[in-house]
């Protein structure tokens, strides 16, 4: 009968042996190592949420949807090829004005530097050399086949108009802007 009222005294794990340590404790265990490991990569390779000029790119937003709807009102259009004989970037504009004598492109696209990606902004100025047509000097670009991202975004601007888009491959084809989109 002793035996039924005190049973005999099991040989007891010490408590980091216990199997119910690890489903009570593991769970907030691995929240607490998967957040400090979180952190650490938010404050070593995160990038900036706010732009430093934010305020100035805000104000900017209006002038720029003013500009669209400028190019949009004038009509205007461009093609543009490159001459790799010339080693010339050619652009063709129509438009329902008078074009000035040079006019801005801007091409950008994102080149690759160890563990961050850059956007990289080339300009280029071009001369009108006949009524509605452009050159600009590629010597002035760096070499289009040694980046391996061959999409750039242009935008070619006025005085008081612009045109963008997204030219895929530019040593293969031409690209048309308009300002009807």
């Amino acid at each position: 009968m002793d035996a039924a009222l005190f049973p005999k005294k099991t040989r007891v794990d010490a408590w980091y042996k216990e199997p119910w340590l690890l489903l009570v404790a593991g769970g907030p265990l691995f929240v607490v190592c998967a957040s400090l490991y979180t952190g650490y990569i938010a404050l070593h390779g995160a990038d900036k949420v706010v732009a430093e000029d934010y305020y100035r790119q805000g104000l900017m937003i209006n002038k720029d949807i003013q500009r669209d709807a400028r190019a949009k009102e004038l009509q205007l259009s461009a093609v543009i090829v490159i001459d790799t004989l010339n080693n010339k970037l050619k652009m063709q504009i129509s438009s329902k004005t008078s074009l000035p004598d040079t006019v801005q492109l801007s091409l950008a696209n994102a080149a690759a530097g160890g563990n961050t990606v850059n956007e990289v902004i080339h300009r280029l100025s071009m001369k009108q050399v006949s009524m509605g047509n452009y050159e600009g000097d590629m010597k002035l670009l760096p070499n289009l086949s040694a980046n391996s991202v061959k999409l750039f975004h242009l935008k070619l601007e006025g005085s008081d108009w612009r045109l963008t888009g997204d030219w895929f491959d530019p040593e293969q084809k031409s690209i048309r802007l308009s300002a009807s989109k």
